[in-house]
């Protein structure tokens, strides 16, 4: 709860910086990221926005980050929001979207999957990244 609360006072109070990097996962439960590092359970690739700009993907994302989410973003190429108990970093590079999506809550990630193409864990994560994924096209 005491982080729920800092994250909202950072989100009202400043734009943030944008980090050279996304800090990686680190095992935590209900996390995913596009660092190549991770262990499978916490790697999604990172989002293609090609054939456009990245000053137009960005618009894009924050525009669809803000439509859902509480959202600041560094106006630039760094958005972070607040997303129904979901932490959303996005990093824009040249024709990528790097990211993280850490639950603020951490549940109990169950040793199995129940859905079809599950990878263990995480999968409410995945499943937001995509569609923020597919919607930038």
């Amino acid at each position: 709860m005491l982080a729920a609360t800092a994250l909202s006072l950072a989100l009202a109070l400043a734009p943030p910086t944008a980090p050279p990097a996304l800090k990686p996962c680190k095992g935590e439960s209900d996390c995913i990221s596009s660092n190549g590092l991770e262990a499978p359970n916490h790697f999604q690739a990172p989002l293609a926005f090609s054939p456009k700009t990245r000053d137009k993907a960005f618009a894009d994302a924050a525009r669809l980050l803000r439509d859902e989410c509480t959202a600041v973003d560094d106006g630039a190429t760094y958005l972070q929001a607040r997303c129904d108990g979901d932490v959303v970093e996005l990093l824009l590079r040249e024709d990528v979207a790097t990211f993280r999506v850490a639950a603020l809550q951490k549940g109990i990630t169950p040793p199995w999957c129940v859905e079809k193409n599950c990878i263990n864990g995480s999968m409410g994560q995945r499943k937001r990244i995509l569609k923020l994924g597919e919607r930038l096209g």
